[in-house]
């Protein structure tokens, strides 16, 4: 008999997370996960030393996003893109997204009613 012992867990937002904080960043977009269980953006950021440094942003899934008006294509690579959300605790190059501005200014937002 074989047991698959491998499990995927899920966490809060509030683990990882600061939702009590509040940081923006400017770069350009590098990869696009538009996949489960969370979409993730990598985006390069030029830091004040001058240095690139590539940021894992996340939102909620996919179909979470889809009710909101978010598409596979929404964001693209290439993209220039002011992005602001919740730091991490650790100050970590992460981002839990809550506001996406493109560069032709319309706005993406990591909001889905009743979550958030």
């Amino acid at each position: 008999m074989f047991v698959n012992t491998s499990a995927q867990s899920h966490h809060s937002v509030f683990a990882e997370y600061d939702i009590n904080g509040s940081l923006t960043i400017e770069g350009i977009v590098k990869e696009v996960w538009f996949k489960n269980p969370h979409v993730r953006f990598f985006v390069e950021v030029t830091d004040k030393y001058g240095t690139k440094v590539v940021w894992n942003t996340h939102g909620h899934n996919p179909s979470m996003l889809r009710r909101a008006g978010w598409t596979r294509d929404s964001l693209q690579v290439g993209e220039k893109i002011i992005m602001s959300g919740d730091p991490t605790y650790d100050g970590s190059p992460k981002l839990f997204i809550r506001k996406i501005i493109m560069s032709d200014g319309r706005i993406l937002e990591n909001k889905v009613p009743g979550v958030n």
